[in-house]
């Protein structure tokens, strides 16, 4: 009888996390729905060029059929509706890199654990854990570089959020306590893998998401809404698969099972390239380090290009464009489309070739910061 009643507890957690996976990427898109369409002046990344011949209605379809999927999938667990969010997603960032953001490669591989454990139910938690712990452990380690401890602790979270006065923050040891944010998402991810830790550091993970929705939620920076879903389906999945029955994992025999080895190889290996620029930031858990790469726009003659206007800044304390109007690209697509653009040079330069086509009267320049 214990049996039975384990088998089917964990059968209805996996459902759980399911419709916790179909219900927040639903919100997600909703939030940004412009970056799916092409409904908007941010251009569109293909993955190869000849893409951008596909008719533009086809990415509105994609979207509606990813939106539909979902719904179906929220209410019933099918292998083929399953296998047809995947590509639909699939095809659909390939048609846009800018889509590829953080939770939505999350999003598409726990798709695909549920995809490939059809007949091993009880691999799909495992396997849910080690993309969990990659996340944080990845989204830790990338915080511990002065550009997070300036741009995020000491701007964002002391002096703009929590308010304190420019002379405690310039104390040297509140400066660098910033840095004990990334150490504890570092040590937090890692405590995942370790049966005698997991409890502690989920508890500790969900009390980090609880932060982080107050820091963007209504009384915080309310303009970065897409996030919120996505960290109360963080808390969610910590707290059915570690809290909800009290339960344990031991992660590594599972690591090597069937379709553990990929999810292993994308999320615990490759990531850890990206600091050489060998993968990518964004498959990579670099979440609010202040050190991705960025593309500034100068503009000459804002009047040929009217319709950029909204986004251009006043702010440029570098003098980066020299008293020209400014425009930051990830500021551009967060405004327009609620979602950031794809942080790699290779993507911005892109950009740059269809915006410097669109508006060539306009007389714009780009300046790249690597980092």
């Amino acid at each position: 009888m214990p049996e039975t009643e384990t088998f089917s507890h964990k059968y209805d957690k996996n459902d759980m996390l399911l419709k916790i996976t179909c219900l927040s990427w639903l919100v997600a898109k909703l939030l940004c729905w412009r970056i799916w369409t092409t409904n908007r002046l941010l251009p569109t990344v293909p993955l190869y060029e000849f893409f951008d011949s596909i008719p533009v209605v086809v990415h509105s379809l994609l979207f509606t059929l990813s939106i539909l999927l979902l719904f179906a999938l929220f209410f019933r667990n099918n292998k083929y509706v399953l296998i047809a969010l995947l590509f639909t997603e699939i095809f659909s960032c390939l048609l846009d890199l800018n889509r590829l953001v953080p939770w939505e490669y999350f999003y598409v591989f726990i798709i695909f654990i549920f995809l490939t454990n059809t007949n091993t139910a009880k691999l799909i938690s495992t396997s849910i854990i080690i993309v969990l712990m990659s996340t944080y452990f990845y989204s830790g380690l990338c915080k511990l570089n002065e550009g997070f401890l300036h741009t995020v602790w000491d701007n964002m979270i002391l002096r703009l959020f929590l308010k304190l006065p420019a002379g405690f923050i310039a104390h040297t040891w509140v400066h660098y306590t910033g840095y004990l944010l990334g150490i504890t998402e570092l040590l937090a991810g890692i405590g995942l893998l370790f049966i005698r830790t997991q409890l502690r550091a989920a508890i500790a993970l969900i009390i980090l998401h609880l932060f982080v929705l107050l820091l963007f939620g209504p009384f915080g920076f309310k303009g970065y809404r897409v996030l919120w879903p996505w960290n109360v389906s963080m808390m969610l999945f910590l707290y059915f698969i570690f809290l909800h029955k009290n339960e344990r994992f031991n992660i590594f025999p599972s690591v090597t099972k069937g379709w553990n080895i990929p999810v292993v190889i994308c999320w615990a290996i490759l990531p850890a390239l990206s600091f050489w620029g060998y993968w990518d930031r964004n498959l990579s858990s670099n979440l609010f380090s202040a050190n991705l790469p960025k593309m500034i726009i100068c503009i000459t003659d804002t009047s040929k290009c009217k319709s950029l206007q909204r986004f251009c800044s006043k702010r440029d304390i570098a003098n980066t464009c020299h008293g020209l109007a400014k425009i930051d690209i990830q500021t551009w697509a967060i405004i327009e489309t609620g979602a950031s653009a794809y942080p790699e040079i290779r993507t911005y330069k892109i950009m740059q070739k269809k915006l410097e086509k669109q508006y060539a009267a306009a007389g714009l320049s780009f300046v790249y910061l690597p980092r």
